[in-house]
């Protein structure tokens, strides 16, 4: 579990005025929840992703990670064992010149012995399916491929939590909905170890994916449920700041009884898309 208390952050602006990306904001992250997390722009979303990746240091507040402060697993470098953070631009965090090599890195790392590791490469590259981008250079990728080869990544080295900091934003809808499915595969294989994602998105309908909906609004917590009560129920909060309540919750709203398909929530992760 990642236990949230308090946590504010505070950035310094012009003639050092401070505004409050994050304000007394406190939650929970339970093992086994794919969690959404959605706000406005300037919302502190990707602030949020920061500090419980251990990016970005608080102003005040704490954050224990299965029982244990974040600043002892960052000074001890155990926090890349147990988060890993896939950030919106795949370039940001792609560092080698091929393919292969960029999932080999984390192992490397980790002084992974080399048969161990080339064979954890070829199994993670089947798993995402990119197998045939072998020897390929990270630049040639297409937006959906380098975002998919991040994930992979990320995933080679089993974090217990997984940070996506709206991977989706720069993707058009292909390659939106390949991001949402792999990583319905993914929590559906790992979730009874406890694996958990925290998906960042500006896009409420891939929120309705996820199990529990976090909305932030200027920097604190607005709201906490469930996709379903939230979009039925809180219709008026999202409309006062701003994100759009996904079309399906807005038809069963103003068509009282109707019967909305299941297939029409494409990126549900209990339904196949």
């Amino acid at each position: 579990m990642i236990k949230c208390l308090n946590l504010c952050v505070d950035y310094t602006h012009d003639k050092n005025k401070s505004i409050a990306a994050l304000n007394n904001l406190s939650f929970d992250i339970r093992d086994s929840e794919f969690i959404g997390v959605i706000g406005p722009n300037g919302s502190g979303k990707s602030t949020l992703a920061f500090c419980v990746a251990g990016l970005q240091p608080l102003t005040s507040g704490t954050i224990e990670i299965d029982g244990r402060d974040i600043h002892d697993l960052i000074k001890t470098s155990e926090i890349r064992d147990v988060i890993g953070i896939v950030f919106q631009n795949p370039d940001d965090q792609l560092l080698t010149n091929m393919v292969e090599h960029e999932i080999a890195f984390a192992l490397e790392n980790r002084s992974v012995p080399k048969d161990e590791m080339v064979k954890r490469v070829d199994e993670i590259m089947h798993r995402f399916q990119i197998a045939d981008l072998k020897g390929q250079s990270p630049n040639q990728l297409s937006g959906g491929q380098k975002q998919k080869l991040a994930l992979a990544s990320v995933m080679i080295a089993n974090p217990k939590y997984l940070i996506l900091d709206e991977p989706t934003s720069f993707l058009d809808m292909p390659d939106r909905r390949m991001i949402l499915r792999q990583l319905r595969v993914e929590f559906q294989e790992r979730a009874h170890e406890g694996f958990s994602i925290i998906f960042i998105t500006q896009f409420p309908r891939e929120a309705a994916a996820c199990s529990r909906i976090i909305v932030l609004d200027n920097g604190q917590i607005a709201a906490d449920d469930t996709p379903e009560n939230l979009f039925t129920t809180q219709q008026t909060l999202f409309n006062s700041i701003g994100v759009e309540v996904p079309i399906e919750y807005q038809i069963k709203k103003a068509v009282p009884g109707i019967q909305v398909p299941a297939n029409i929530f494409d990126y549900s992760i209990n339904n196949p898309a």
